[in-house]
């Protein structure tokens, strides 16, 4: 049975705890990744792409390293979060919007959606997102996007340590995934942040609920929305100092736009 949850408890890391975000996942540690986009949207946009809508941008990491090859306009429904991306990238418009409706009445040479595909919880939502994603493209424009969680992939109870420090702030952080009911199409991520500073220990729990889907889900709701769909790889950075069972890398999907 799914425990009770208040809705004080759920997407914190987003809201009230968006201030350990810089400090538990640094740009710098984008880097990677953020290069690896940019080679993809170069590939598959035909050296084209100029202008990129990212829809949730969260605490604009990506876009810190997306900025150095393109012009970015990009969204997200949390204004704390936004707060530090407006932050530390001044010169991307941001903007306060829902990535399953936001229609700006413009188009982008590309799309990017990072890991806020991740909280799309149903294929409605899905859907929804890649929707959003399509009603911002010319013809020929592309969407990338990956796939971080699968049922064949998912390993339960599956949890990752790790530690992060700035200043005086020590954190651990500990992610725990866990699915009670494998055929609802989500699962649950609980995060304990352990917050050491001045002597003191503060515990902060949040949790988030997630979507997963088979990948060919992903692939025929993209096909549905009007995409030509291009499978590729996205390929992890490591963390030295994560405990975990991490991948060397995710499937990876392009969608281009008929």
């Amino acid at each position: 049975m799914r425990p009770k949850i208040g809705s004080e408890e759920t997407m914190r890391l987003y809201k009230d705890l968006a201030w350990l975000w810089p400090i538990i996942s640094p740009p710098e540690s984008y880097i990677d990744e953020g290069e690896l986009f940019i080679r993809k949207l170069h590939e598959y946009g035909g050296g084209k792409v100029q202008h990129i809508l990212n829809l949730g941008a969260g605490g604009g990491h990506l876009d810190s390293i997306l900025k150095r090859a393109f012009k970015i306009t990009a969204l997200d429904n949390n204004p704390q979060i936004l707060q530090l991306a407006r932050k530390l990238n001044p010169e991307v418009e941001y903007r306060i919007d829902d990535l399953r409706i936001a229609r700006l009445g413009r188009k982008f040479d590309a799309v990017v959606i990072h890991d806020a595909i991740c909280h799309m919880t149903s294929l409605e939502e899905l859907r929804a997102a890649f929707l959003t994603a399509h009603a911002h493209l010319e013809p020929g424009g592309v969407m990338i996007t990956f796939v971080e969680e699968w049922p064949e992939h998912f390993v339960q109870n599956r949890t990752v340590v790790s530690q992060h420090s700035q200043g005086e702030i020590e954190i651990t952080y500990i992610e725990n995934n866990y699915d009670p009911e494998p055929n609802d199409g989500n699962y649950e991520c609980t995060y304990v942040y352990l917050i050491r500073r001045e002597g003191y220990l503060d515990i902060q729990t949040d949790r988030h609920i997630l979507g997963i889907f088979p990948i060919a889900d992903w692939i025929s709701t993209l096909r549905e929305v009007g995409f030509e769909v291009k499978e590729d790889r996205f390929e992890l950075s490591k963390s030295p100092d994560a405990t975990s069972l991490q991948d060397d890398f995710l499937p990876m999907l392009i969608g281009v736009k008929k």
